[in-house]
């Protein structure tokens, strides 16, 4: 075998070891769980007070939470036991529009601030189970990075209602994305709009990672990436945020 190619493998069981590592690093899994089901949720039903959430809503089933990952970070969380985006429940219709919900909960990113956060900027997202750190469900609503903002906006206008490799890797990862109507929105599930095309590739929901954001025409763009070990990418969508919201700072 030559030394090069000796090399090349070695380099990518390394990387594949790095992965690894990386995914089971993770800290608590069940720290977020802790917090809504033992805190929040009691909090709210004996005193009418979500803390430490920021709300509760026991009819429509989720809290929403500042994440203590960045100060423009908050996090949409079923008040159920759903593991995350694989959860077999969520492709039986039987739990609420969790993704949905979280984008129409956006302004709250905005709550408290002197300027609000214009729409533009904004985006939901949910990581993989390779992706994420948490094995309960829940959706980052946090601002685009700028050069993410920067790239959707230039191919904007190439992109259609098919699901389309994006000519630009975002965050050195490869995307997939496609358009969604506002109407389709309000009453189709996004989730469920990934799962069709998770199925039609013969891949598992559990690799696969989901970004929302608005498009200039009230429109909304889908993106989404999977595991990949060849690009380093362990399926997490949410590296496109940016929590600092810089993007206030450059219009």
């Amino acid at each position: 075998m030559k030394r090069g190619t000796v090399f090349k493998i070695a380099g990518g069981l390394l990387c594949v070891l790095a992965l690894v590592g990386a995914w089971q690093w993770r800290g608590n899994p069940d720290a977020l769980w802790h917090i809504v089901s033992q805190q929040c949720v009691p909090h709210q039903q004996q005193q009418q007070n979500p803390s430490p959430c920021l709300a509760v809503d026991l009819d429509r089933g989720y809290t929403l939470f500042k994440d203590r990952n960045g100060p423009l970070h908050d996090v949409l969380i079923p008040v159920d036991k759903v593991t995350g985006i694989e959860d077999p429940a969520l492709g039986r219709q039987l739990l609420p529009h969790y993704f949905a919900q979280a984008w129409r909960h956006r302004s709250v990113l905005s709550d408290g601030l002197q300027q609000p956060i214009s729409d533009a900027f904004l985006s939901v997202a949910i990581n993989s189970r390779y992706g994420r750190s948490q094995n309960q469900l829940h959706v980052h609503i946090a601002c685009l990075r700028p050069e993410v903002f920067a790239a959707l906006n230039r191919h904007s206008n190439d992109l259609t209602a098919q699901w389309q490799v994006l000519p630009t890797r975002l965050k050195g990862h490869t995307y997939s994305a496609r358009t969604l109507t506002a109407a389709d929105a309000d009453t189709l599930d996004p989730l469920a709009v990934l799962r069709e095309y998770v199925e039609a590739q013969g891949d598992a929901m559990s690799q696969y990672s989901l970004l929302m954001t608005p498009r200039a025409d009230g429109s909304l763009v889908l993106l989404t990436t999977h595991l990949a070990l060849t690009e380093l990418n362990l399926g997490s969508a949410g590296e496109l945020q940016d929590y600092r919201c810089d993007l206030m700072n450059a219009h």
